[in-house]
């Protein structure tokens, strides 16, 4: 990682018998939860276009709809004895696909300059990766019902967003692209937690405001395309995340399915006669993790 990330951990909390819950969790008495999670991430990001093929169809084009994993760190340091939980999480997850036209004459706009390039002949190739990683910091409060633990904080929270695309013509590498998105803000957490069909379960939604940051930067193949770009903007985040527990030989093991919705993504706008701009669409991510409580 080029980044150094901030340590954390999002509420994850583990399944142990229920018992007096010393005004925290009515699912936990511990004073230390660290759970450790894998799975699998879903990224449905703004679609990917440059130029036109003899066809009438994008030369290079992909729905950046990505299928890629997920792993994660979780904790919860309760101070028993008050409503207070200090939590913090860090994560990474990656997805890439690779999207091959049909081979014939094209044309795109050189993203350095907007200038038109033909090929005639091409066999369009155009490979994306993409990469998240962030953390947490959360304080939280929890108040026992009739209905479960209600609970709400507030968190400090980075994020970051590395996508690659190589553009290529066969064997040939036309040029390469990249886009880097920062998200640094805070967010409002809430949630609950109870049980759900005899198992210890979590429901998390928080909603983050951020500062966002993008660079762009396109570098050269054998099309000379040499430009950087970037973008700021302030934006929000609305994010889902269930739980459920069980015990599965005498382990502590959770489900968890989330959603994460963005109001703001960067994305390249490739324009006839100028250079690449940057604008923003809404984007969504999606995960289902397998939870091991640690500690």
């Amino acid at each position: 990682m080029r980044y150094n990330l901030l340590f954390a951990l999002t509420v994850t909390i583990a399944a142990i018998p229920f018992c007096q819950t010393f005004a925290q969790s009515t699912i936990s008495n511990s004073p230390l939860d660290i759970t450790a999670s894998a799975g699998g991430w879903a990224a449905a990001l703004p679609d990917y276009e440059l130029g036109t093929s003899s066809s009438g169809g994008a030369a290079f084009s992909d729905s950046q709809d990505q299928l890629g994993g997920m792993v994660r760190l979780d904790a919860v340091r309760r101070a028993l004895g008050t409503r207070t939980s200090f939590e913090a999480n860090i994560f990474y997850a990656s997805a890439e696909s690779n999207n091959n036209s049909a081979a014939g004459d094209i044309d795109f706009a050189n993203p350095a300059n907007g200038a038109n390039i033909a090929i005639t002949g091409a066999n369009p190739r155009l490979t994306s990766d993409v990469e998240h990683f962030g953390g947490d910091l959360i304080i939280r409060d929890t108040w026992q019902t009739r209905v479960g633990g209600l609970s709400a904080g507030i968190a400090y929270s980075l994020m970051e967003f590395e996508q690659e695309f190589e553009l290529r013509d066969g064997a040939i590498n036309l040029f390469n692209e990249d886009l880097d998105t920062h998200f640094k803000g805070a967010k409002i957490v809430s949630g609950w937690d109870g049980y759900l069909w005899n198992r210890a379960s979590t429901f998390d939604l928080n909603v983050g405001i951020y500062s966002m940051n993008a660079d762009y930067s396109a570098t050269s193949g054998t099309v000379p395309a040499s430009f950087a770009d970037d973008l700021s903007k302030t934006t929000y985040t609305i994010e889902t995340a269930f739980t459920t527990w069980t015990e599965i030989r005498g382990v502590d093991v959770g489900w968890t399915f989330g959603v994460t919705y963005f109001a703001d993504m960067p994305t390249i706008d490739h324009r006839a006669g100028s250079a690449a701009k940057l604008s923003t669409d809404s984007a969504v991510t999606g995960t289902f993790m397998v939870e091991l409580l640690l500690l």
